[in-house]
């Protein structure tokens, strides 16, 4: 319960940072008294509010609830492979090289098709590109004055 509540009061931290944290914070065995001034400063610098947690348990007791909570947690997400490219707008100035570079960067595209897709931005230029042709149109078009997402 303590991991999850400062993965979620805590902007950034994932599960293992929290898990970290409390691994920490029980293999110090600390006293009371320092714990509660340690849990003043973590929420002061971090902007934590009070977390409910129930009462304290023991320092062993304590880290087999951590080992519990990281066998509970989801399998890590697979990193996407695959992206759609996006045009969300276009610099007017830049318009007719962007299509010459639409043209290009596309297969298949011809002036006309490019000059349509360009026309009707926001919309999807490729789909299902892998991740460094995703990443190489984004950028060649980018340079010509289009907005560009890769989702």
């Amino acid at each position: 319960k303590l991991i999850k509540a400062i993965k979620e009061s805590v902007p950034g931290f994932n599960l293992v940072a929290a898990k970290k944290l409390v691994e920490a914070v029980v293999s110090t065995q600390s006293t009371g008294m320092e714990t509660g001034q340690l849990t003043k400063v973590l929420k002061s610098r971090l902007g934590i509010g009070d977390i409910a947690i129930g009462a304290a348990a023991p320092a062993a007791s304590a880290s087999a609830a951590v080992e519990a909570e990281v066998v509970e947690e989801a399998p890590p997400v697979e990193e996407k492979k695959e992206f759609n490219v996006k045009l969300i707008s276009v610099d007017p100035s830049k318009k007719i090289k962007l299509i010459k570079a639409i043209k290009e960067s596309v297969p298949g595209f011809n002036l006309v098709a490019a000059k349509k897709l360009v026309e009707s931005a926001p919309c999807t230029v490729r789909e299902n590109v892998p991740k460094a042709d995703a990443e190489k149109l984004q950028a060649a078009l980018t340079e010509f004055g289009a907005e560009v997402i890769m989702d």
